[in-house]
């Protein structure tokens, strides 16, 4: 039973900080190169397939380290600070808190702010498509969330490498 909740464990992280390096690494980087409509649209569209399998990965990894950290050390000596092994732990645990909450930022916050941005289908073209309209190029605010959202995403990414040099040292 053991082998298998941290089959699970192991498969649950490697899910949700993938995403989270694809996200990173891939995702965002590309956004520039489309226009503000579609950048709106194409993150709107990634959030809502994206982050309830994300959500759930880290809820299967939640509910497997409690299981496993209970039949480890007890919840009793992970508190104690007596052991490096549950000094350890609870440090993983710290981050992947860390990591959920700058998650739920991402997801619930920003996210959301960034695809506003998407005209509504069937809407008015995006800013700048048309004669004596705004100039061309992305609003001042889209490229501020942009630039937050791969900011927090790269703490994301650093704080996933830190939970997979704890689980190391582990």
């Amino acid at each position: 039973m053991r082998t298998v909740l941290l089959w699970l464990h192991l498969a649950g992280f490697t899910f949700w900080a993938g995403g989270l390096f694809v996200n990173t690494i891939v995702l965002l980087p590309s956004l520039p190169a489309i226009g503000p409509a579609e950048r709106g649209k194409l993150l709107g569209a990634y959030l809502k397939r994206f982050a309830p399998l994300a959500w759930g990965a880290l809820a299967v990894v939640a509910i497997t380290g409690l299981i496993l950290t209970n039949s480890a050390i007890g919840f009793s000596t992970l508190l104690s600070f007596n052991t490096r092994y549950g000094n350890l732990l609870l440090a993983k645990i710290v981050v992947v808190a860390v990591m959920a909450l700058n998650g739920a930022y991402l997801g619930f916050v920003l996210g959301p702010r960034m695809a506003s941005f998407a005209p509504p289908p069937g809407g008015p073209p995006p800013a700048g498509s048309g004669e004596g309209g705004p100039p061309p190029g992305p609003p001042p605010e889209l490229l501020d969330l942009q630039k937050r959202m791969a900011t927090l995403s790269w703490v994301q990414v650093v704080l996933a490498l830190v939970v997979l040099l704890v689980m190391a040292l582990l």
